[in-house]
């Protein structure tokens, strides 16, 4: 027994300093020595962490991937549903809603806070701003999708599911034809832990093994009246918006703001534009809403702090509803190692480093600035009524040592499946064509950026010596491609297979479900592509 406790406290401690290794490593391995040698002790690790796994007795609740019963997907369209025009008398229809998540008590109990993994609890211990789910509820005519996304770090497939659950009895009992229901995050990590990965990191391990035996439920990071709270309040803002549908015409316009973003992982690959959506409403002094794409992290507040904060896009929504007067929601993109470039001169207002410090001003700053930026957005086209949308089913392979322990010990709340000796998680992928020159890539966690747009790692750069063998989903459509990141699932981070590198040298490879993943998405995008067109 003191052997077993011995290695567990030490997978604790690689588990949670694995976070902390990536920013004092050198990230820049060029030498095929230290990648050997990086790599052996990747091996090491694995082997360590996969021996307490095992230790660690399996949820009952896992079943076999043959067993596996979808239930709460939507499908979309069928490929013979796609329009390449719109249909005779086809109109825009989008009603919006705006809610709170919090309910008054973050502070009290126990609520995590997503971002880094901590030994210690890191429960929430100021609030600084509200959080919020914005919802749309959009329609060429043809049914109703929905579109959600809710300030938090993560939500789990399974979380999802619920939500859809609940919102599809209330659409059956009011005869709606629902074609999608789609949640996005907006992966701050400074606000209420929804996907459970931050919980109590040694009560869980040290728990686990004894509670799956008994059936009995694991702990993890998330507050059970915080998910019951949010489930009400994202399926009320989900009624809100279909019954604030409005005809209207829809405008896209892009602006490229490449200066203030900053990707920290080569190839430096991203979508340097702020897409903006703008729905114009025909009713006379009716809000106009306008959905923005762009990648950025919401890390304003750093990974390791325990205030709740909105992080930029709460301060873009002020600025945008101050000076247009316009209803607001952020889809983040392909945001792997994305994040925000505060220019030099970004000026921070005094009144805010009094209220809660420099850092949290420049989050205001940074937030207005972008607001600003997406007001000054001009429209380049006229968006055609017709909304296509399909989506695929795809299990996930389970290779990252450190998310079987965290599956096994509760922490990671996702769907889990057993096929053989390996595990997947069931995740979805999604493909959608806004009017006859949008495409969008509806992406389940956070993909490496040159997966969707090109330039992958060459074989002569990567630490494998191979190359990428998929066509970049740009390369595939004659469109201008979108993503909407962590949308119905947050599955991790998801790399080329030639651009996996080691656990000690980046954050990207530890928060990941393994090697495969980037590898997974890819060829189930292009194959849904190939499917629709």
């Amino acid at each position: 027994m003191a052997k077993k406790l011995t290695a567990i406290i030490l997978t604790i401690a690689v588990f949670a300093s694995a976070f902390a290794i990536p920013a004092y490593a050198a990230t820049e391995v060029t030498s095929d020595f230290e990648r050997g040698f990086y790599r052996f002790v990747d091996k090491a690790l694995d082997a360590l962490v996969g021996g307490i796994t095992a230790l660690i007795t399996e949820p009952r609740e896992w079943d076999a991937k043959k067993d596996y019963v979808s239930e709460n997907f939507y499908e979309g369209l069928s490929a013979d549903e796609f329009l390449d025009a719109p249909a005779a008398g086809a109109e825009w229809k989008l009603g919006y809603s705006n809610a709170s998540i919090l309910t008054g008590k973050e502070l009290e109990d126990e609520h995590y806070v997503g971002g880094s993994l901590s030994v210690t609890k890191k429960l929430a211990t100021a609030q600084y701003d509200d959080q919020k789910v914005r919802t749309i509820a959009i329609s060429d005519g043809r049914g109703i999708s929905i579109f959600a996304v809710i300030d938090s770090f993560g939500l789990p497939n399974n979380e999802v599911r619920v939500i859809r659950e609940k919102f599809q009895a209330y659409a059956d009992e009011n005869n709606l034809d629902i074609t999608s229901v789609n949640i996005s995050v907006l992966h701050q990590h400074s606000c209420v832990d929804t996907f459970g990965l931050n919980g109590d990191i040694i009560g869980a391990l040290f728990t686990a093994s004894i509670k799956n035996l008994l059936g009995l439920e694991l702990p993890s990071g998330k507050n059970k009246n915080y998910m019951e709270n949010l489930y009400k309040v994202t399926v009320d803002s989900m009624i809100n918006a279909v019954n604030d549908m409005k005809t209207g015409k829809l405008y896209f316009g892009a602006l490229d703001i490449s200066e203030y973003i900053k990707d920290k992982r080569a190839p430096k690959v991203f979508d340097g534009n702020l897409n903006r959506l703008r729905f114009v409403p025909d009713a006379e002094n009716a809000a106009e809403t306008w959905i923005v794409n762009v990648p950025m992290h919401c890390v304003g507040n750093g990974a390791a702090g325990t205030e709740l904060t909105g992080d930029y896009p709460y301060y873009m929504e002020q600025y945008i509803k101050e000076k247009a007067g316009a209803n607001f929601m952020q889809i983040l993109g392909a945001e792997l190692a994305i994040t925000s470039e505060y220019p030099e001169d970004l000026v921070r207002e005094e009144a805010d480093i009094a209220k809660f410090g420099d850092g949290y001003a420049g989050i205001v700053a940074y937030g207005k600035l972008l607001g600003e930026l997406a007001c000054s957005v001009k429209d380049s086209e006229e968006v055609a009524p017709i909304l296509n949308i399909r989506f695929t089913e795809v299990f996930m392979p389970i290779n990252n040592s450190i998310f079987k322990l965290a599956a096994r010990g509760g922490l990671l709340t996702n769907t889990v499946v057993k096929n053989g000796f390996d595990y997947e998680t069931p995740t979805e992928i999604g493909y959608a064509e806004f009017g006859t020159t949008l495409a969008v890539a509806i992406i389940p966690g956070e993909l490496a950026p040159e997966i969707a747009f090109g330039g992958a790692i060459a074989a002569e750069d990567s630490w494998d010596g191979k190359k990428w063998n998929y066509s970049s989903f740009a390369e595939v459509t004659d469109r201008k491609l979108l993503v909407f990141g962590i949308t119905n699932d947050q599955v991790g981070y998801m790399m080329t297979d030639n651009d996996w590198r080691s656990y000690l040298t980046e954050n990207e490879e530890i928060v990941s479900t393994g090697p495969r993943a980037g590898a997974v998405v890819a060829d189930a995008y292009l194959n849904l592509y190939n499917e629709v067109k």
